[in-house]
């Protein structure tokens, strides 16, 4: 009798589960993507005031907060917008809640700009971001405790740390909470630079449409499977 072929039953399987699982994949993306989509179209704003409210907040979740503008600013290198190299200028905010956090106020090419703001209580609007990653890293980036400087990309750990040297003895009560978001300012507050913001750049349809795509190829796989064992060991056995 022929050997049932269970080491290319295996392989097919494992391929199989993979394709399937990039499939599904697609689709949970795919939701994520409508669901920002729709939080963007509604527009509305948290005002999260404790540290669990802010934890719960995901990207492009848009927030009405009130604080500060601080005396410390990011200035971020090498950030490409419209084909052109400039800048992304961070700032340091604290809310009325002695909560720090890093606000994005834009764009710019101009390096001798002032990129100073007023210093006076105030609402600002923003869209929650997650932390910069650079796309690629080389060696360690120097931090110092100065109002003002240039990094080529921002180690959470000590950008975060600066927070709390220059601005955590400001704080009341029992200290300062530095928050792991930074904000997005949105283009219609004053004291911000150029923020054309992207959004996710594949659509809804595009993520479905991968989907298909490969539940397609699964489906496929499975018929040649099926054609495989037909000839290579069901017809043996009936002979």
């Amino acid at each position: 009798m022929n050997r049932f072929p269970w080491i290319f039953s295996v392989l097919w399987l494992a391929i199989l589960s993979v394709m399937l699982w990039a499939g599904f994949w697609q689709l949970g993306r795919a939701e994520e993507k409508a669901e920002i989509n729709k939080k963007l179209a509604e527009k509305q704003f948290h005002a999260p005031q404790t540290t669990t409210e802010w934890q719960q907040l995901k990207a492009f979740d848009q927030v009405r907060v009130l604080g500060v503008y601080l005396d410390t600013h990011l200035i971020l290198d090498n950030q490409i917008m419209d084909g052109q190299v400039g800048h992304f200028v961070f700032t340091a905010f604290k809310t009325n809640n002695d909560q720090l956090m890093w606000v994005n106020r834009g764009w710019t090419d101009d390096t001798q700009q002032n990129f100073n703001v007023e210093i006076k209580p105030q609402e600002i609007t923003a869209l929650v971001a997650d932390w910069p990653r650079p796309g690629f890293q080389l060696g360690e980036q120097e931090v110092k405790n100065e109002s003002r400087q240039h990094l080529t990309y921002m180690p959470q750990k000590e950008v975060s740390e600066l927070l709390s040297q220059r601005h955590c003895q400001q704080a009341s009560g029992e200290g300062c909470i530095i928050l792991a978001q930074v904000l997005k300012l949105d283009a219609s507050m004053s004291s911000g630079f150029s923020r054309n913001w992207q959004l996710p750049r594949m659509t809804v349809e595009k993520h479905n449409a991968y989907a298909a795509q490969w539940f397609t190829m699964s489906a496929v796989l499975c018929l040649l499977f099926g054609v495989f064992l037909k000839k290579t060991y069901f017809n043996r056995v009936e002979e």
